[in-house]
């Protein structure tokens, strides 16, 4: 058998046997659903049809209660009516209570004896009672009792009898009303409950007796001779009084089907209600399910055969040329050595192509051979950029490190700077204290003025050390935090006069030339007022520190638009090129030793700015000046 068969045989025969395994699997599952289903519907079936059952018979009883009390029957117990004006009477009511529904077979009286006493019928009277059970049952409880089925004494017929106590006003017993039903009102009452299409119910009395069925020829035989039996389970309630549940069996009927059984205890009288339901109505349901599947399976399994050959033929074809080309490379140990030398070439020259000789042995495009032979090259290619791709992001791997490196070199500078600037602050401040304070303890003193003054010395000394302790750990809060704005409603044009009005008299305090512009109206402003006067006096402070005296600061806010703008120019040292990517850095203070600072002034500005969603700008020019503004949105809306 050919390759190309052998693939079609064995692809058509993985999809059949798939197909198989697929409806077999979906055949049970839909059998299972659907005997789940049927199970359910029977239940809320038989539990209707059992209310029903319940309700009728308690009608019944109520009807025997009612006849027991009524005032005829007392007239006659009382011998204030003869026997046969109480016939009549008995045989009237039944006419009328049969014109509705002929189920009726008599109504009578029984004496305390057993002995029926009136009737409607005639044949009846005198007949003893006595033995019967349900007598027996009402005569001991003195309660209203429903027999199982009989057969009746004066004619043979299957029938049911309710017996109730007659009572007096004593309270005694003094009589017995009964009534007889027809069993085969109960077969004809029990159709009216549909139970799928061949379906049906069976009533068994407590003797194990069918007291209703569709064929009317079981009735009063035994259940077990047609594989209708009383579960046990109804036995032990029966005796405990418990009602039990629904009980599911399955059973082989006489003519060998299959069918579904369920059972449920009728309270009013200890029968116990059968629903039957036959499988092969289960299994109609699945097996047309079953056909869908079948057929579609035949459509798949047709189709599979050509997606089978197209297959075959896509995978048999390089197949059979590697196969040829292998065994006429083993005749000849030459084109073996030829085909290793010429791979070797072919991966130390990347401009070759990977098999010299592919025009030769005729391989054509849409060969897979010819496509591996092309994969190969490419994959060559492909590891090769890899490669040069590999070493060009190990060394921007090893440029960042080093930036990286740098950086953290340089924080830790800044950091030793600052505490160095800090230590330095303090000492100073601190040496002071004791210098002053040693000249005072050491006595040689006596000039009140020069003691006034030491003092004086050490308390100022004590001011600095309180004022760099305070500055550092506010900014230091405020650099390790995120900021946090107590925004509130600011009158622009007041709040920018301020900011103006304080830069013009810091600047001639500082011994500058003051030059500026306020250019603002109304409006208002959403802002944290005190954090911006922070940066603005930041600002300007650095403006002073890092020029010289005389020179020009100058000061611009102007409203423009939607925005004010505020912003300081001075001519002082300005930023080196190489500096000004880092003036923003916690701790940076430049390159400038004898200008005093912490290098947390900008690094905070910046953030507070940042929290207010705008941004803080500078441009500067070495030996030149600097020129340092922010913008802050004037709020239409408040």
């Amino acid at each position: 058998m050919s390759l190309k068969r052998r693939i079609t045989l064995t692809i058509c025969s993985m999809i059949i046997l798939l197909l198989t395994l697929i409806s077999y699997i979906i055949y049970n599952k839909s059998a299972s659903i659907i005997n789940k289903d049927a199970e359910a519907y029977m239940e809320s079936q038989l539990d209707r049809a059992q209310e029903n059952i319940d309700l009728l018979i308690k009608i019944n009883q109520l009807e025997t209660e009612k006849l027991s009390l009524d005032l005829n029957v007392k007239s006659f117990l009382d011998h204030k009516m003869s026997v046969r004006a109480l016939n009549n009477h008995l045989t009237a009511m039944m006419q009328e209570k049969n014109n509705s529904s002929n189920y009726y077979m008599d109504l009578f009286i029984i004496n305390k004896e057993g002995h029926i006493v009136a009737t409607t019928m005639p044949s009846a009277m005198d007949l003893d009672l006595s033995t019967r059970k349900y007598f027996q049952e009402a005569k001991d409880f003195k309660k209203t009792v429903t027999s199982d089925i009989l057969t009746a004494k004066s004619d043979g017929s299957l029938i049911i009898i309710t017996v109730s106590p007659i009572i007096n006003d004593a309270k005694q017993v003094i009589a017995y009303a009964g009534t007889a039903i027809y069993a085969e009102f109960l077969s004809n009452f029990i159709k009216t409950f549909e139970l799928g299409k061949i379906g049906y119910y069976v009533i068994i009395d407590s003797n194990n007796l069918i007291l209703s069925h569709p064929n009317e020829k079981l009735i009063a035989t035994q259940a077990t001779n047609i594989n209708y039996d009383i579960p046990d389970e109804f036995r032990l309630n029966r005796q405990t009084k418990v009602i039990s549940t629904i009980n599911k069996k399955h059973f082989f009927n006489n003519n060998g089907s299959k069918e579904l059984q369920m059972y449920k205890l009728i309270e009013s009288n200890n029968w116990v209600l059968t629903a039957v339901l036959p499988e092969s109505e289960l299994r109609e349901k699945s097996l047309s399910l079953l056909i869908y599947v079948i057929v579609i399976g035949i459509l798949v399994t047709i189709l599979a055969v050509f997606i089978g050959t197209y297959i075959s033929d896509k995978i048999s074809i390089p197949i059979v040329a590697i196969t040829r080309y292998i065994n006429h490379a083993a005749r000849s140990s030459l084109l073996i050595s030829k085909s290793i030398s010429d791979s070797i070439n072919g991966f130390k020259d990347p401009e070759e192509h990977f098999v010299h000789d592919h025009h030769e042995n005729h391989v054509k495009p849409d060969d897979e051979i010819g496509n591996l032979t092309r994969s190969f090259k490419n994959l060559k290619e492909y590891l090769a950029s890899a490669v040069h791709q590999f070493n060009d992001e190990s060394e921007q791997l090893i440029k960042t490190s080093q930036e990286l490196s740098y950086t953290i070199e340089a924080t830790s500078g800044r950091t030793a700077k600052f505490i160095s600037v800090l230590s330095h602050d303090l000492k100073t401040s601190i040496t002071l204290i004791k210098g002053y304070a040693k000249g005072i303890l050491s006595g040689i003193i006596d000039s009140d003025e020069v003691k006034s003054r030491f003092l004086e010395g050490i308390y100022n000394s004590a001011e600095d050390i309180e004022r760099i302790t305070c500055d550092i750990l506010d900014s230091a809060y405020e650099a390790q935090n995120i900021p946090k704005l107590y925004t509130e409603k600011v009158d622009m044009k007041k709040f920018a006069s301020k900011l103006f009005e304080t830069a013009k008299q810091y600047a001639k305090d500082s011994q500058r030339q003051f030059e500026g512009l306020l250019l603002c109206e109304e409006g208002m402003l959403l802002i944290d007022s005190i954090k911006i006067s922070r940066v603005w006096n930041n600002l300007l402070n650095n403006a002073v520190k890092f020029s010289h005296e005389g020179s020009k600061i100058q000061v611009h806010i102007i409203q423009e638009n939607n925005k004010i703008t505020f912003k300081i120019i001075d001519e002082g040292i300005g930023i080196a090129t190489d500096d000004m990517d880092k003036i923003f850095d916690i701790f940076y203070t430049g390159q400038y030793d004898d200008k005093k600072g912490y290098g947390l002034g900008l690094f905070i500005a910046k953030s507070f700015i940042e929290a207010h969603d705008s941004k803080l700008y500078f441009t500067s020019q070495l030996q030149k000046g600097s020129t340092f503004w922010f913008s802050l949105d004037i709020r239409e809306d408040i």
